[in-house]
């Protein structure tokens, strides 16, 4: 009987001792609750999306609490969102401009064309590593829809085989641009703005070849905007959106047509 006994109740012992310096670890190291890191994070949407800059929406109400982040980050969440979560800081928030997800590309099969017939797995990734993809333009849009995949929100469809992006669906949670492998999506103003469709990094003459609707480094823009809000990167055309007034002149002036007016109000072409 005793063989039996005292290996029980040594565990039972030893358990014993386990718990109470459980409980007293509990004790020692116990963090008081911050109610208004809570109730930071009671009011965020939970997509943990990382469109405000943090880890996730703990890390942003973490930050906010103490005072390290603005309340004003979280663009999933919208103006009521951003407006609650200023009350609980304490600080007032105007109207924050909407941004949204933009893809940079307008090559539809109207404007461009192949250079050769894919048969592999229809997504983006796959097509991607072979030779670029299908399309001409091997900076381009697809139109696999990876992008369409990840967006929770109905936000994008895939018309004429380029990836369309509905402003006033998008919260900006980021994940489309993660999704596509030619970097193409970009969050961008979602009104009273300007914006490049086109993300082709080759010189004028090899952009005319494959697409007509892309831009050809040709300067127009940059010379006619009186903000001068447009610059030549990588020979593609780049609109500041804090410089630029909406004023129309670059996309009066764009022999491609490949600048267009957010929210886009109609199909662009020639």
């Amino acid at each position: 009987m005793a063989e039996i006994i005292i290996p029980i109740g040594i565990v039972s012992g030893m358990g014993l001792i386990a718990g109470v310096i459980l409980s007293l670890a509990t004790i020692i190291f116990h963090k008081p609750v911050d109610e208004k890191e809570e109730a930071l994070r009671e009011a965020l949407p939970g997509i943990n999306c990382g469109a405000c800059g943090f880890s996730g929406c703990d890390g942003y109400a973490k930050a906010m609490a103490e005072g390290k982040a603005e309340a004003t980050n979280c663009t999933p969440g919208g103006q009521a969102t951003r407006q609650v979560l200023s009350e609980i800081v304490g600080v007032e928030v105007g109207e924050v401009q909407k941004i949204a997800a933009f893809v940079r590309c307008n090559g539809t099969c109207e404007f461009t064309n192949k250079k050769m017939d894919y048969a592999g797995t229809e997504t983006c990734y796959g097509a991607n590593q072979i030779f670029g993809g299908p399309q001409a333009c091997r900076f381009g849009c697809m139109g696999f829809g990876d992008c369409k995949v990840v967006c929770e929100y109905d936000a994008i469809q895939i018309v004429d085989d380029v990836a369309k992006i509905d402003p006033d669906k998008c919260v900006g949670c980021l994940k489309c641009i993660s999704a596509c492998p030619k970097n193409l999506i970009k969050m961008l103003p979602a009104e009273d703005t300007s914006i490049v469709a086109c993300s082709n990094q080759e010189k004028g003459g090899g952009v005319r070849k494959i697409c007509s609707v892309g831009c050809i480094t040709c300067n127009r823009c940059v010379k006619a905007c009186p903000q001068e809000a447009i610059r030549m990167e990588n020979n593609v055309a780049v609109i500041d959106p804090e410089l630029c007034t909406n004023c129309g002149e670059c996309r009066e002036v764009c022999p491609q047509n490949c600048i267009q007016e957010m929210p886009v109000k109609e199909k662009v072409g020639s």
